[in-house]
């Protein structure tokens, strides 16, 4: 799993309190049971953290009411004593260290094979920009800026805590980095024919209507009025400005650990809601393992899009292999009918974050 897919396994087990039990296991390691379960998933970026509203992909790190800084310390700490096997929590001296250096370290792609540089002919790409793009937990989010002092208001979807207070409406123009690259002849025929190819990838990313239907944590989210489908964009999930990032904790299902996608390396779990005697197979519970919710069975973060050339195989689990896979996975779960054109100009923006 390591070798093929970049995946590290992850024992967790089912919380005492969960509103669901494991009915049935298919593990093709013979190890997984309700007290840890095999749950198989790629490594995060260690850096970008500035803009990050949730930590880890099931959100283990994150404390309710608490920033972003502190559960990024929290995080070290945990780590140090779980992976590093440290036996004494780390002092508050060195948790700030390790926080500032988190908080300080940007990467991007600079440099693309068929676009060049891209920085060149008014581009903003590369990791510089990002160290001056504003954020703050809750920007651009789907019901309205989130001004919030603290960060600790707008972290829940819909629902302004503390301080918060919703300003600026949603913009679904997430990404505007190759703006002056929609009509430019610089850098020789080819290279600028490439260039336009990322700007035309970047308008379809802003602007794209997609119908979301069938995603927990969206469609079936009370604050959203729970709509058995919606038009959006990639913005709609990916709202945070020139990062890609969802600006508020919004964990989503969109299916990547259904039953019809599992492969036979992935373990199998069966699911059964103790109140119900509903029914889930899942290759991984995701958020449900922290929450304990049924809702939550399948739900994972987003991650951060820049640099996304350099981190291939994606979606949690190592799903895709490449970007034209991404693409791939989309277009069919959302029934999205794309060209063969827009596919391509969409990939080429992704190789360039």
């Amino acid at each position: 799993m390591l070798l093929t897919r970049g995946l590290i396994r992850v024992g967790l087990p089912i919380p005492a309190n969960a509103e669901f039990e494991l009915v049935a296991v298919d593990d093709p390691y013979g190890y997984a049971s309700a007290n840890e379960l095999s749950l198989f998933r790629r490594p995060l970026p260690a850096a970008n953290d500035s803009f990050l509203t949730t930590v880890m992909w099931d959100g283990r790190e994150t404390v309710a009411g608490a920033t972003i800084a502190s559960d990024l310390e929290t995080q070290a700490n945990d780590a140090t004593k779980g992976h590093a096997q440290g036996i004494t929590d780390l002092t508050d001296a060195q948790r700030a260290q390790i926080l500032g250096f988190e908080e300080t370290t940007y990467f991007a792609q600079i440099y693309d094979n068929d676009a060049g540089d891209l920085t060149s002919n008014g581009a903003n790409g590369g990791p510089r920009e990002l160290v001056t793009q504003p954020f703050h937990v809750g920007i651009n989010d789907n019901f309205g800026d989130c001004i919030d002092p603290d960060n600790t208001g707008c972290r829940v979807i819909g629902a302004p805590l503390g301080s918060g207070t919703r300003g600026a409406p949603f913009t679904s123009v997430i990404f505007d980095i190759y703006n002056s690259w929609t009509s430019t002849t610089s850098g020789g025929y080819r290279t600028a024919a490439n260039r336009r190819a990322v700007a035309r990838g970047q308008a379809l990313f802003n602007t794209f209507p997609i119908t979301i239907s069938g995603v927990s944590g969206l469609n079936d989210e009370a604050a959203f009025g729970k709509p058995a489908s919606l038009v959006g964009t990639c913005g709609t999930c990916h709202d945070t400005p020139n990062s890609g990032n969802h600006s508020v904790v919004a964990p989503l299902n969109i299916g990547l650990t259904d039953a019809s996608r599992r492969t036979a390396d992935m373990p199998l779990y069966t699911l059964r809601n103790k109140t119900t005697g509903e029914i889930k197979q899942t290759t991984d519970p995701g958020r449900a393992l922290i929450s304990g919710k049924w809702a939550h069975v399948g739900r994972f973060k987003g991650p951060v899009l820049r640099g996304l050339a350099a981190r291939a195989p994606y979606f949690h689990n190592g799903f895709a292999e490449d970007l034209d896979a991404v693409i791939d996975f989309y277009n069919d779960r959302f029934n999205m009918n794309l060209s063969t054109q827009q596919h391509s100009d969409l990939v080429a923006f992704l190789e360039t974050l």
